[in-house]
């Protein structure tokens, strides 16, 4: 039978959600459920990452000894589940909202996130978790549900027009933000939602922020998703939430979500340890090494951007290190010499961390229906 107005997709993903229904809730083995892994490449059996992990999980769902609800993924966000250079797509809401503002109000907005960043005792904190405090001065006094439709309208913006001077080498793309998003690894989250994972993002951007687009982009809810949290009050008057703190509180972080924050907040909204967890940067380094802890079976997947052609190449090489500096209490400059690429270079050891190459492993990388594009191709070493 011919189905003109339906495409070989939805067709695969209908045929996983039947044929998982006759799983019995995961009390007793079953066949795993099929959803089309079209954009990876298909490599000799199991060498290719698609294989392995094609392998992991049927390995996961013929086990009676799993049950159902211990089938837990978390997604890291920026860099695994859409792009984030040459700037995090939240930096770049910031600071479109800030060029909507006067200079002098420009200038106290920056002193106010300076002095948040301080007040973290100069530990150091990484960039997703700087940008979650540069956004609460200019996005104070909204209420949650305005800012989810703030947020959103920002990415329908497109990427290229928000280009400035410290791009660097990095070429934007002519395409709304929200369409930059990786078809493979959505794929991949539609697989083992069909072989019954309940898939988390956790992120070290804004909660709030990637909540605004999560359930759409990747068919993740708000309520999967784990991510730096501002503080927030209840509003009496409006019977809503309010993004800053009380009166007699100052504003900063309720909970960071990157590095060490990851498996506090794995802990905090899931409440037990993945089976997989899938990420790309040294960020996630923290949740990897949390997730491959537990007992049993464990997957970590990373995303390597080894694609300057078709995306963007950095942080791809193990072993590449580079200085980092913060300052101490005293105010004294410190810095260290750090690994690039801290999941990369411990992967290389360990057999079921699979490192998976955009450029080898990706077939496509951004939904051929969105003709992703760019004006001026990268120069490519």
């Amino acid at each position: 039978m011919n189905f003109p107005n339906i495409n070989q997709k939805t067709i695969s993903f209908f045929l996983a959600v039947l044929l998982s229904i006759f799983c019995f809730g995961g009390t007793v083995g079953c066949l795993p459920a099929y959803a089309a892994l079209d954009s990876w490449n298909d490599m000799d059996p199991g060498t290719g990452s698609k294989e392995q992990i094609m392998a992991f999980v049927e390995q996961i769902v013929a086990n009676p000894n799993i049950p159902v609800k211990n089938r837990i993924a978390v997604f890291d966000n920026d860099g695994t589940l859409w792009a984030e250079k040459p700037h995090y797509f939240q930096e770049d809401f910031i600071n479109n909202r800030l060029s909507a503002l006067p200079q002098p109000q420009v200038s106290k907005l920056l002193k106010m996130t300076q002095k948040a960043i301080d007040k973290t005792g100069r530990e150091p904190i990484s960039e997703e978790g700087k940008i979650s405090l540069s956004e609460i001065p200019v996005t104070l006094g909204l209420t949650t549900d305005d800012y989810d439709t703030v947020a959103r309208s920002f990415l329908n913006n497109i990427h290229s027009a928000m280009a400035s001077e410290d791009d660097g080498d990095y070429q934007r793309f002519n395409n709304p933000y929200i369409e930059l998003t990786y078809q493979p690894v959505i794929e991949l989250v539609d697989y083992l939602k069909a072989n019954q994972f309940k898939v988390y993002i956790c992120s070290g951007g804004g909660i709030y922020f990637v909540r605004s687009f999560s359930d759409e982009a990747y068919g993740i809810p708000t309520e999967e998703v784990i991510g730096t949290a501002i503080k927030t009050h209840y509003d009496e008057t409006g019977n809503t939430v309010v993004r800053g703190p009380d009166d007699d509180d100052e504003f900063g972080l309720a909970h960071y979500d990157d590095q060490e924050g990851k498996p506090v907040g794995i802990e905090l909204f899931i409440g037990k340890k993945p089976l997989i967890a899938v990420g790309n940067s040294s960020g996630d380094f923290e949740m990897f090494k949390y997730t491959d802890s537990g007992v049993g079976n464990s997957l970590i997947v990373l995303i390597n951007h080894d694609d300057c052609d078709r995306e963007y190449k950095y942080n791809d090489v193990a072993g590449n290190t580079h200085e980092e500096c913060h300052r101490n209490f005293h105010g004294d400059e410190i810095c260290t010499v750090v690994p690039d690429n801290e999941s990369l270079d411990y992967a290389q050891t360990r057999d079921n961390w699979i490192v998976v190459s955009m450029q080898s492993d990706f077939h496509t990388i951004f939904d051929p229906e969105f003709e992703v594009s760019r004006s001026e191709q990268p120069v490519c070493n």
